[in-house]
């Protein structure tokens, strides 16, 4: 057994204290039976006028129901089963998905409910006048237009596809022909397109409005991917263009193509370029009789073969309609390519360039190409290519980035790099991202809207830096506090929706203020307002758990979700200024006639002195006098779920929900970890024994009734644990890696790569592989420990789980049986990495629970096999 040493100091300060409950009355104890009165609040949103909202009640162990409320009146509209609820532009209507009645369409006003079946796709426009519908019958599909103020319908049969552009035209398609429809001119139609041999698709409007692009496609052949054209009609002179990849000289031998989760054609700003890709032509990949795995090759042998050979590799490329030039903007060199925000440059590399490597993402020579003329240069060498290390002002001027632990400007213009953040003297890099591989940054959520400043965080604060390096200006002082600002980047309308093809490039206009989420550093959390004069105005800032935030788009009217440990969540909706806040609905209102627990944060140190914290919740009705057992639930970094609210219930993706532990009697423990790089499993060793020393101190706890469960990386640590101390009594593990080693040379053809990058430059924290430093893997490995465990472990796994093998969990199990260990091994077929199949998630529920009543607690178990 390897010793701990237990004899530094620890500091143990239990504070922030939650309530019991609403109030102070005597309360009766929640019971299984109990569970099917808890719901959970979801899909809330508010309409653009600020005078409604929606939300929805998910149960466990019933039906799901829709409401829509009156934010003044109170009035609501109740949907049983419904989903999906938008609210029209002027607030006159909403829009419910019901299973059996399709869609329903409601007037608030009026009353008036309409329902519409085998509705696809619908969307308001003109101002809420119109609703579109695209209905998918059986044998024909059509396109139906309600005029909302006259109810009058009009109807376009045999219309599989239709967009519509800002102005109000929808373009339509029928397969074989592309109309367009004015409702201006009374519905009128005009064909701009028609074949009836080949059919049209993925139509695209310019952002005036002026011009439409939509793609055909050509015969097919026995190559992939399918080939097709490109149509582009400009609606002001009323001419059609036309761009055949088979006949295009600049394209040659290469196809037009639709890409997964990507647009097919997107404009350029002035509506006079058209973006799309292409590729070269390939018979269909095959499984092979014979593989061959070659050390030699850029990738491991599925990623190699359908990404090792650039020729087949998508490529974006640019048509300049009216002169008809086509530049390839992606080459066989540089395939990938990135536009700025004028998408007058692309940033341009190879993501082999440097393989084979080892983290999840390889770095990357970058170069930028002029999209009119096709020049190049490279500008950066072996830059990091993971999301969130690079992006472009909104006017296109500048590409930033973060290289050596600093953000970093391009100047388009003047061809000069220069590092705008070194000179301040405060940590730009995240030194709480403890994983092993590239430094990363704590984020940039964009630039200022007139491209004066990128704004950029530290581990507290929020800058404006300007791209020239002559400013920077800290506009939020959280640092004296321990309290983090960060904007509410999903409030951002036009920053919603990210172009693959483009560098990120949000933009947020200052001169409006900007809305903070706000997180202290003992978890109270919520909203401020930060106005252009630099002054800040709290909107809803306390101890509790603020998040969720959305605005009215068209008033000053937000709604948010507050919860606690023992608060269930409600809608809170408020004002930008402070002045306001309202409960809207109070979800779980029954719980006040039960007993609850309580959440506190714990304090406590590791070995090097290290200041953690943890969640202990304390049972409901819970005595000072008494011990109780206790389960340590463990990952990483728990705390920040303070104020989360856990509905009891039998149905949980991992098996086990904290509140019908402390419901039940039980102390449940959340600590956190923090990790030394090539010790995973040392560093969860000690920051949990830490922490339960921590509880131990105060006096509460059954020393010999303490049990420890985890998950994944979670399980991992938990087997890891149990090997180097007898601190638990019970132990659970799921979906966990047992053995670092054989884990680092997996290849699970469904992921489709080896594990790798997981420990060199991920959660596991190894700087190297195991041949250069094959002791720490074994040191931190439970399998090669495992002859040390007195702990009974009761582990499971998904047998079709494509992150962890499931056989990771068998090879232990193995182990255990070979060294006559008490270990019991839950298989599930059919299941992933966490049981989603309802039987089987109350299944593992109530097994995790008779585990550790068993153990903790001393019940007689009438499951797993009696657990003798």
């Amino acid at each position: 057994m390897i010793k701990i040493n237990n004899t530094f100091p620890l500091t143990v300060l239990l504070i922030f204290s939650v309530a019991i409950g609403y109030g102070q009355s005597i309360n009766r104890k929640i019971t299984t039976a109990d569970y099917a009165k808890w719901s959970t609040l979801q899909d809330e949103a508010i309409s653009p006028d600020g005078l409604w909202i929606s939300y929805s009640l998910q149960y466990d162990y019933g039906a799901d129901t829709l409401f829509v409320q009156n934010c003044k009146s109170h009035r609501k509209l109740i949907f049983p089963s419904g989903s999906n609820a938008i609210f029209s532009s002027d607030g006159r209507f909403v829009t419910v998905s019901d299973p059996e009645k399709g869609l329903i369409l409601q007037e608030f006003k009026s009353g008036k409910v309409q329902s519409f079946r085998n509705v696809s796709k619908h969307e308001f426009f003109a101002e809420a006048k119109y609703l579109a519908m695209l209905k998918k019958n059986v044998s024909s599909n059509e396109l139906q237009i309600l005029d909302c103020n006259t109810n009058k319908s009009y109807i376009f049969p045999d219309v599989q596809e239709f967009t519509i552009s800002r102005e109000g035209k929808i373009a339509v398609s029928t397969f074989h022909e592309v109309r367009i429809i004015d409702p201006a001119e009374n519905f009128s139609e005009k064909t701009i397109a028609q074949d009836s041999a080949e059919s049209f698709k993925n139509l695209c409007w310019s952002e005036n409005g002026s011009a439409v692009a939509f793609l055909q496609q050509l015969p097919k052949d026995t190559l992939t991917p399918d080939n097709h054209r490109i149509i582009y009609y400009n609606l002001t002179d009323s001419k059609r263009y036309t761009l055949d990849a088979s006949t295009n000289e600049a394209l040659m031998t290469n196809r037009i193509i639709v890409r997964l989760s990507k647009p097919a054609l997107t404009f350029s700003p002035d509506g006079k370029r058209i973006f799309f890709a292409i590729t070269s032509p390939h018979k269909p990949f095959t499984t092979e009789q014979v593989e061959i795995w070659d050390t030699a090759t850029p990738l491991e042998y599925t990623q190699n073969k359908y990404r090792g050979n650039t020729n087949y590799e998508s490529k974006l490329a640019v048509w300049s309609v009216e002169s008809g030039r086509v530049m390839q903007i992606g080459t066989v060199e540089n395939p990938k390519a990135m536009l700025t925000a004028d998408k007058n440059y692309a940033v341009c590399f190879n993501a082999l360039r440097y393989e084979p490597q080892y983290e999840y993402d390889a770095p990357a020579d970058f170069y930028l190409k002029n999209t009119h003329t096709g020049k190049e240069k490279l500008i950066l060498q072996k830059q990091a290519t993971s999301i969130g290390m690079m992006g472009t002002s909104p006017d296109g001027k500048f590409i930033n980035y973060f290289s050596d632990n600093n953000w970093w400007i391009y100047d388009i213009e003047k061809t000069k790099h220069r590092n705008i953040t070194t000179q301040i003297g405060i940590a730009f890099k995240n030194k709480e991202n403890d994983n092993s591989g590239s430094p990363t940054p704590y984020g940039s959520p964009g630039w200022s809207a007139d491209g004066k400043y990128i704004i950029a965080y530290d581990q507290y604060d929020i800058w404006l830096l300007s791209p020239d390096g002559s400013k920077t200006q800290k506009i939020t002082h959280g640092s004296k506090n321990k309290v983090r600002y960060r904007i509410c980047t999903n409030l951002y309308q036009e920053n919603k929706t990210h172009n693959l093809d483009n560098l990120f490039a949000p933009k947020f206009d200052l001169t409006k203020g900007l809305i903070l989420e706000v997180l202290g550093d003992n978890m109270a959390s919520g909203y401020y307002k930060w106005y252009p004069n630099g002054s800040l105005k709290k909107m809803l800032f306390k101890e509790s758990g603020i998040n969720r935030i959305q605005k009215a788009k068209d008033a000053e009217m937000y709604i948010c979700i507050e919860q606690t440990s023992a608060l269930p969540p409600c809608i809170i909706i408020l004002n930008n200024s402070g002045t306001f806040s309202k409960v809207m609905i109070q979800s779980n209102p029954q719980s006040k006639k039960f007993d609850w627990g309580q959440a506190e944060l714990i304090y406590y140190k590791n070995k090097f002195g290290d200041n953690l914290k943890g969640i202990l919740y304390k049972p409901a009705n819970y005595k000072p006098a008494k011990k109780y057992p206790m389960v340590v639930l463990i990952y990483e970094i728990l705390s920040h779920g303070l104020h989360n609210y856990y509905n009891p219930t039998e149905y949980d993706s991992m098996g086990f929900i904290p509140s019908n532990y402390f419901l039940n009697d039980y102390l449940v423990l959340l600590p956190d970890i923090k990790y030394k790089i090539d010790d995973p499993g040392m560093s969860a060793l000690d920051c949990v024994e830490s922490s339960v020393n921590a509880v131990k101190a105060t006096g509460i706890v059954e020393e010999n009734h303490i049990g420890i469960i985890g998950h994944s990386f979670g399980g991992y640590e938990v087997a890891f644990i149990i090997t180097q101390t007898k601190t638990f009594a019970a132990a659970i593990s799921g979906s966990a890696i047992s053995d670092l080693i054989g884990s680092y040379f997996t290849y699970a053809s469904n992921i489709p790569r080896s594990n790798t990058w997981r420990f060199e430059g991920e959660q596991y924290r190894m700087t190297s592989s195991p041949f250069k430093d094959w002791n720490s893997y074994q040191r931190n490995s439970p399998l090669p420990n495992a002859k040390y465990i007195s702990t009974p472990l009761l582990s499971w796994a998904g047998k079709k789980d494509p992150t962890i093998p499931w056989t990771q969990s068998a090879s232990f199990h193995m182990a255990l049986r070979r060294l006559d260990k008490k270990s019991i091994f839950l298989v599930y077929n059919g299941e992933t990495h966490t049981i989603l199949t309802p039987e089987l998630q109350k299944d593992l529920t109530i097994k995790t629970k008779n585990w550790f009543d068993y153990y903790l607690k001393q019940k007689t178990s009438t499951d797993i096999n009696d657990i003798p």
